[in-house]
């Protein structure tokens, strides 16, 4: 549905020449009547990803960018470069099994920079039926680093277009169908769901009845145990470094749902080669940044939510060096299993806090009511988070060393840590009147 409303509803502007692009408003799809494509002056960026489960496959990516120009006659011949109006984006990609050999990734990426310049220099790229302003997805960002790594980027925001092939009528493809075809999917899957399993009535009527007051009365419990940590928490402080992290990085321009895996390695993230060379401070600076929006939300409250039980037991100074070690440990880890993978967030050391908590959970150390709920939820997230990280995209490797490096610590930390305080019973004072007859005069 998203993708056909951006097709469908983006706005086509026919111009003359790309200059008149600055004297109208800013549409989706242009078709400019007069143009050319300066090849001479084309700048381009390299990006290599993996994804796939256990990150088994590597892209590489080309992106080109070209000025676009009225006329041919425009081109400067000197050394003088002035920055044009709009760029054409082009790009060119390649897949290859991430676990060959350096030798052979090394001669694939030649194979595809080498197809790439002859298309570029042999193909007529001025021979497109509309352009595309493109918005703010990973190809923007490729052209973007191809555009700023010119020496005359004037920092400027550049008007970036990809050509289109295709008749401008089909541009929404097949999207439209599917949106039907999709909702009835999912209205079937639901369908066999409510077919099939039963509710048991005599447990349902036990539910409390739904309300407004009731939701808000659970929110605000939840709120109240979180201010038991204190004022002073060290989690609360952690939490609060790594979404300050996050806000820089979004006003520093770098996005906001996603974040480019390039642009994260140039703030620390964690990767091998880069860490052997000597940029060891990367062990640590990556578990304060976050791919994107909904990683560090889910980072967030996994840590929240762990430290309300375990940093009272104990305390800020061992859980801050839990939280480190754990981390550090899961970055290695990490390095060690990956040869060539960029690495973020603070998963590695919350898994590290759970391993903690679950050590300490099959101990005297803990409340032993609380220790078999607390136990079977432990459980439960380190398994799912654990299958999720099966399917790929998911550093696997930190999140297990960091689990591991938890139950020893945790163990380790068994020795230093006091004893819970038993609960102080009261009994309830009972005054027996013998006389009763002095009691009623009393109250009389």
């Amino acid at each position: 549905m998203q993708e056909y409303l951006l097709t469908a509803t983006g706005k086509l502007t026919r111009i003359q020449n790309i200059d008149e692009i600055n004297q109208k408003p800013l549409t989706k799809y242009y078709i400019i009547a007069n143009h050319y494509i300066d090849k001479q002056h084309a700048t381009v960026h390299r990006k290599t990803e993996v994804s796939g489960r256990n990150n088994n496959y590597l892209t590489f990516h080309l992106y080109f960018a070209c000025p676009i120009l009225n006329k041919a006659s425009q081109i400067d011949s000197s050394n003088n470069f002035n920055m044009p109006v709009a760029w054409l984006g082009t790009e060119y990609t390649k897949g290859i099994s991430n676990h060959s050999s350096d030798s052979e990734k090394e001669q694939a990426f030649k194979q595809l920079w080498i197809e790439a310049y002859n298309k570029l220099k042999y193909e007529n790229l001025d021979r497109f039926i509309y352009l595309d302003h493109i918005g703010n997805n990973d190809r923007r960002k490729g052209y973007y680093a191809a555009i700023k790594s010119i020496r005359q980027y004037n920092s400027a925001d550049p008007l970036i277009l990809e050509g289109k092939d295709e008749p401008f009528e089909t541009r929404n493809g097949d999207k439209f169908g599917w949106i039907f075809k999709s909702f009835g999917i999912g209205a079937g899957i639901w369908l066999i769901m409510l077919i099939f399993p039963k509710f048991d009535n005599v447990q349902l009527k036990k539910l409390p009845e739904y309300s407004f007051r009731n939701q808000w009365e659970t929110f605000y419990k939840f709120i109240s145990s979180v201010k038991t940590i204190g004022k002073s928490s060290v989690a609360i402080i952690i939490i609060g470094l790594n979404i300050m992290v996050f806000i820089i990085m979004v006003f520093a321009g770098l996005g906001f749902i996603s974040f480019d895996g390039q642009e994260l390695f140039a703030w620390g993230a964690n990767y091998r080669p880069a860490v052997i060379s000597g940029q060891w401070w990367r062990l640590l600076t990556n578990i304060f940044l976050h791919g994107g929006l909904m990683h560090l939300i889910f980072n967030m409250y996994g840590l929240l939510f762990v430290s309300i039980f375990l940093e009272p037991v104990l305390g800020r100074v061992k859980f801050i060096i839990a939280y480190f070690l754990c981390g550090l440990l899961a970055s290695l880890a990490s390095i060690w299993w990956y040869p060539a993978t960029l690495s973020v967030g603070a998963s590695g050391a919350i898994f590290g806090l759970y391993g903690v908590l679950t050590a300490l959970l099959t101990t005297k150390k803990t409340d032993a009511n609380s220790q078999r709920g607390l136990l079977i939820n432990n459980a439960i997230f380190i398994g799912i988070n654990l299958i999720i990280g099966f399917t790929g995209g998911i550093d696997n490797a930190a999140h297990i060393g960091g689990l591991l490096t938890g139950f020893i610590v945790g163990y380790v930390m068994y020795f230093f840590i006091d004893d819970p305080k038993p609960k102080r019973k009261y009994k309830k004072r009972i005054k027996v009147v013998e006389n009763t007859e002095n009691l009623l005069e009393n109250k009389n």
